[in-house]
């Protein structure tokens, strides 16, 4: 009798750990390609402070000019923005805000109280944001501005592409790729010595020969990458290929869905849980 109640017990510690590996395993499945920890962030000081309002356009019915030239470039209830050229010069009306006088203007953005532009000086390029200028470099692009006055943005100078954020600074780079962000984090591809690579939340990938269609969906993050003239499918810790030619890469939460083609026949990979 004592042999048959130690055997039982035995059978059901081994059923159970038996249970508990397969929910493992299934979970693990699910959840196979979600395995990156967001970085823990250091509060930076502010580099520029936000403004505690924002003029109101004036209102009723009015008739602007006569200008040398002239751009409509932000139009709303509470936002009235153009740039126009007089005297040879253009100039920004921000809410009755004048900016100004710049060889040329392009690339508004407002957000909440605070705003940036981009102007040139000659064969210099500068970017404003509120009341601070930053420049001059070769050409500079804004990919970020928050209604909390964190902003980011690319610059060239001397041929090389670095990347400011806020108080953050990366390169000097050939070339520059998307950015985006990912777990609250930078994330973005690069040329390096005429290779492309793939950095976020501490994390670089490659060399590659190309990098194309970054996307992210919450915790997911997926792109295309060229490896010995065959590509592959980098979907966070999952890797796809090598295959002649991919296209249509879709993210979107559990799923994913790419195209991939081979020997001229197309085929369609993709991953549905929920």
């Amino acid at each position: 009798m004592f042999s048959e109640k130690r055997l039982l017990l035995f059978l059901c510690c081994l059923s159970a750990l038996f249970l508990a590996i397969t929910a493992s395993q299934l979970f693990t499945l699910k959840r196979e390609y979600k395995t990156f920890i967001p970085p823990v962030k250091e509060t930076q000081p502010k580099l520029i402070d936000a403004p505690t309002d924002f003029p109101e356009p004036e209102k009723g019915i009015m008739t602007l000019g006569p200008y040398e030239d002239l751009s409509l470039t932000l139009f709303s209830r509470d936002r009235l923005a153009y740039t126009y050229k007089e005297g040879g010069s253009f100039y920004l009306n921000l809410n009755g805000q004048l900016y100004g006088p710049h060889d040329r203007i392009d690339s508004l953005r407002t957000s909440g109280n605070n705003f940036s532009y981009r102007y040139y000086a000659g064969d210099k390029a500068y970017l404003k944001i509120n009341d601070t200028v930053f420049g001059p470099y070769d050409n500079v692009r804004m990919f970020h501005l928050t209604p909390e006055a964190d902003f980011g943005y690319q610059y060239q100078e001397s041929g090389l592409w670095r990347i400011r954020l806020d108080n953050e600074f990366y390169g000097p780079y050939q070339e520059i790729g998307r950015i985006m962000f990912f777990l609250d984090d930078l994330a973005f591809s690069y040329k390096l010595d005429n290779q492309w690579y793939f950095e976020f939340i501490g994390h670089k990938r490659g060399p590659y020969q190309a990098i194309s269609s970054l996307t992210t969906s919450g915790e997911n993050l997926a792109y295309f990458c060229q490896l010995n003239s065959q590509w592959y499918v980098k979907i966070n810790e999952q890797e796809y290929g090598p295959y002649e030619e991919v296209s249509n890469l879709m993210l979107s939460s559990e799923n994913f869905s790419f195209i991939w083609q081979e020997n001229g026949k197309f085929y369609l990979k993709l991953r549905l849980l929920d």
